[in-house]
């Protein structure tokens, strides 16, 4: 048996809860390190994560002997770029025209909503709301177009027939309104002396001076994205072709004494990280769909746009609850600005007008929440997740709050896997040590009273 070395023979870094410390120390400057050069960790990490997520495809792939791994990556690779530009083929166009009407639609629908809540038929503690409401709009900079209508009836009037022109000088013209706007604020830009004093080959130098101020912002943030995407498949597959000599490098710096169990604690971390990251993309890829496809069948507005946000907000378990009061708003505000008469939200009242069915509004985007959340509750998450995540769903999203409050994107991709791992170091390690911690501190024979 060696005897143990004197004291002041051992160097720092031979005690173990020295050696642990650096160990963390270092793990977190890593982590600072990579926040502050997110700009290229952040797609590393992705291609990390890609390669994470295809090497079990890959693992199967390779059992064929005319198969190697780099075909297997290849193959696997094209089949994905394939499978995404089909789909975003027939996704992308709708999705844009569905993205540009809404901005082009967005300040028609605030000011319709709010002329509607304004009308003299709204109960007047709702007037009341809506003033202070727009006390603070217009500090933010939000004020109701000249134009917009001023009041909206309480039900919605049917088209009346046009009636004939009146003579110019019996009533102003319809547009009198606007005209006056425009003139004031041609006015009011003709006595800034900043502009007063310009001569035209300055202004036209200013407009070409922001103009090209945003190509070169657009052309930026394009080079950007390519030179990211590239980063990542790069990283996706060289990652991958190292996996196995990566694995392999890590079991053996890991001491002999210790690597069965810690072997066993970063097997079960593997199994918990990979089946929610992997269950979970696929869960939120047909949540989305789901949504998309239930919301456009009952007549929300914008539909597809919404249910694929919607999907990838799914990420986060029960974050995507957002989408439903998101629904109600916009078919509401669609109802209010472009009632169509042919909708079944609509209904005739009495006196021809067509009136909103606020019951059905509200019924039908909730019957497709309801039967989406079902679907994911009790068919995709048993089948696709099951129980081995060991997270609650609580627990990832604070997570993912607290990392993206902490380093952006970059702290919110590593939260659950950190949130994982930590928890199963806490019930392996920690909480074992404490038990027996306390079961000796409760055996230990009481001292001997004092003679």
């Amino acid at each position: 048996m060696n005897d143990p070395k004197p004291l002041h023979q051992i160097r720092l870094w031979e005690f173990q809860a020295v050696r642990d410390a650096l160990v963390i120390i270092a793990i977190l400057a890593l982590i600072w390190l990579g926040s502050v050069l997110s700009m290229v960790t952040v797609p590393l990490l992705i291609g990390l994560g890609l390669a994470y997520l295809i090497e079990p495809v890959v693992g199967w792939l390779t059992r064929w002997r005319w198969i190697s791994r780099l075909r297997a990556v290849l193959i696997i690779g094209a089949s994905v770029a394939l499978l995404l530009g089909t789909l975003l083929f027939f996704t992308v166009p709708p999705l844009v025209r569905q993205g540009l009407a809404l901005a082009d639609n967005a300040g028609g629908y605030a000011d319709s909503a709010h002329a509607w809540l304004n009308h003299a038929d709204r109960p007047d503690w709702l007037r009341d709301k809506v003033k202070v409401l727009d006390e603070a709009l217009a500090k933010a900079g939000w004020q109701p177009r000249a134009n917009a209508v001023k009041a909206l009836p309480a039900s919605v009037p049917t088209p009346a027939p046009m009636a004939p022109p009146a003579p110019a000088s019996a009533t102003a013209p319809p547009d009198e309104a606007r005209i006056r706007q425009l003139v004031r604020e041609e006015l009011a830009a003709a006595s800034q002396p900043a502009m007063a004093g310009e001569s035209l080959s300055e202004r036209v130098f200013a407009m070409a001076k922001t103009v090209g101020a945003g190509l070169a912002a657009f052309a930026g943030g394009l080079l950007g994205l390519i030179v990211g995407l590239g980063i990542t498949a790069v990283a996706m597959v060289s990652f991958s072709l190292a996996w196995p000599t990566v694995l392999a490098s890590g079991r053996e710096l890991i001491p002999l004494a210790q690597r069965d169990r810690i072997v066993g604690h970063i097997s079960r971390m593997d199994r918990t990280v990979s089946a929610f990251v992997r269950g979970r993309l696929i869960v939120a890829s047909i949540v989305g769909c789901l949504y998309a496809i239930g919301w456009t069948i009952v007549g929300v507005p914008y539909g597809l746009v919404l249910g694929l946000i919607v999907g990838v907000l799914s990420l986060v378990p029960y974050l995507a609850a957002i989408g439903l009061p998101v629904a109600w708003l916009l078919l509401a505000l669609r109802l209010i600005s472009h009632p169509e008469p042919d909708s079944w939200y609509l209904v005739a009242a009495a006196d021809g007008a067509m009136a909103i069915v606020w019951w059905k509004v509200l019924l039908f985007p909730l019957i497709v929440n309801f039967i989406v959340q079902q679907t994911e509750d009790y068919v995709l998450n048993p089948m696709i997740q099951g129980k081995a995540t060991e997270l609650h769903p609580a627990v990832i999203m604070m997570a993912v709050i607290a990392g993206g409050s902490l380093a952006g994107l970059y702290g919110m991709l590593l939260a659950v896997p950190v949130a994982a791992c930590g928890k199963i170091l806490i019930t392996a390690e920690l909480l074992p040590a404490f038990k027996r911690w306390a079961s000796r501190a409760g055996q230990e024979p009481a001292s001997p009273p004092a003679s």
